[in-house]
């Protein structure tokens, strides 16, 4: 959750910004260069998981899944489910 915070975590704009030589774009294709906010709330690869994100905020709030209780509970479990931000 802390990587997913501060943007140092596995997807594009970190790759971009620390590790150029790599590709940011989403393997999804929809997205130039993939970004926390385009994982948590449009990428047709995670959509099946979005639910859990989405019993915290209805409009996928990027302040309330990362900055409350609830939303961090929902961020967890998003993760752990669709196995987002991590390597592949």
């Amino acid at each position: 959750i802390i990587q997913v915070i501060t943007g140092h975590s596995f997807y594009g704009t970190y790759y971009h910004r620390f590790l150029p030589d790599l590709s940011a774009s989403c393997p999804c294709g929809t997205a130039d260069i993939q970004s926390h906010l385009h994982i948590l709330s449009e990428c047709p690869l995670y959509e099946e998981h979005r639910h859990t994100l989405l019993s915290a905020s209805q409009d996928l709030s990027p302040a309330i899944i990362l900055g409350t209780h609830k939303g961090l509970e929902a961020l967890a479990e998003f993760i752990t489910a669709s196995n987002a931000f991590h390597k592949t």
